[in-house]
């Protein structure tokens, strides 16, 4: 891996954002001196005086040292930081971790980062490109997985990156000494598909039918909150980019292929996408984004964010 003097990791996969320190850190921090050259900066006091002289500090017996400032920054700081990064310590990895899905394109700290190629996005990965990580990490992991039952692990699991590698280290365990990984292995491992629950959910907010998506969430309920409004976040966001895919006049084929989706579903997706119109989901994804900053705040009960959308989403709310 070859390093960078300065990296920004921003997007909507945390868990990628996760790996992509690892990896910076693994590569930096060799040797017995790792916790000397490790130096982290968090939340609104953060003052870019202070970093820049941590990151312009001679790592101690190494060759690098890795500086993470985690949060946004405030407006004067960045441009503090601008200077620094047209001429950064060769010796440090500064590493700027927002905690956002999205950068301003107008800023001129992120052009400046843009520029030097120091931005990294970690996006949320389809299905395609999650059946192709599973395939690699099993490898890393010494096992291989056929694609048909990569596809059924990223079925069970759902969208989160996150939650797929958690599933994937279960089955690499249930597998045992066996240096595969079978369809039969993740249908017996316990995993329950939950594709086409989220199907009927969005089937059932899509007719306006609040008693049948209720009895449907019933069914989902014991699972985590956010792993649910995922789960119905990315069936919104897909029919969003198929109503909009289908106002151009793409064939359905070419719209599964662009947005990776398994031809399984390829039929349900234009079905169910015929069943709302452009500005009602461009509501129901704002009412989700609601619903998720409830969830991260505790402002509302937990066990009340998920029945009120899903009523607000039928048009009950």
């Amino acid at each position: 891996m070859q390093l960078k003097p300065v990296y920004y990791i921003y997007g909507a996969d945390d868990f990628l954002v996760e790996e992509e320190v690892k990896a910076i850190k693994a590569e930096a921090l060799k040797g017995g001196f790792a916790s000397m050259n490790l130096q982290s900066f968090e939340g609104k006091g953060v003052n870019a005086a202070n970093v820049i002289a941590a990151a312009s500090t001679m790592p101690a017996f190494s060759d690098r040292r890795v500086v993470l400032v985690k949060g946004q920054l405030k407006a004067a700081d960045e441009k503090e930081f601008i200077g620094y990064i047209e001429d950064p310590a060769p010796t440090a990895c500064l590493v700027f971790l927002p905690g956002s899905e999205k950068v301003s394109r107008d800023s001129q700290f992120i052009k400046t980062l843009s520029a030097r190629g120091y931005l990294k996005e970690c996006k949320r990965l389809n299905d395609a490109e999650l059946v192709l990580w599973s395939k690699k990490e099993a490898k890393r992991q010494g096992k291989e997985i056929s694609d048909n039952a990569a596809r059924k692990l990223v079925e069970a699991a759902g969208t989160r990156l996150r939650d797929v590698k958690a599933e994937l280290d279960k089955l690499v365990l249930y597998a045992g000494d066996n240096p595969s990984i079978t369809e039969a292995d993740v249908e017996d491992s316990g995993l329950d598909c939950r594709e086409e629950t989220i199907f009927g959910l969005s089937d059932a907010i899509g007719s306006k039918d609040l008693k049948k998506a209720l009895k449907i969430y019933d069914k989902v309920s014991s699972e985590e909150p956010v792993k649910v409004l995922g789960a119905i976040a990315r069936q919104i966001r897909i029919l969003l980019r198929i109503k909009a895919y289908i106002r151009k006049g793409m064939p359905g084929q070419k719209i599964i292929q662009l947005l990776g989706l398994f031809p399984k579903y390829a039929d349900e997706y234009i079905r169910r996408s015929r069943k709302f119109s452009e500005p009602e989901l461009k509501k129901a994804v704002e009412r989700l984004s609601a619903a998720d900053t409830d969830l991260k705040t505790g402002r509302v009960p937990v066990a009340l964010v998920l029945p009120r959308l899903i009523m607000e989403l039928c048009g009950q709310g």
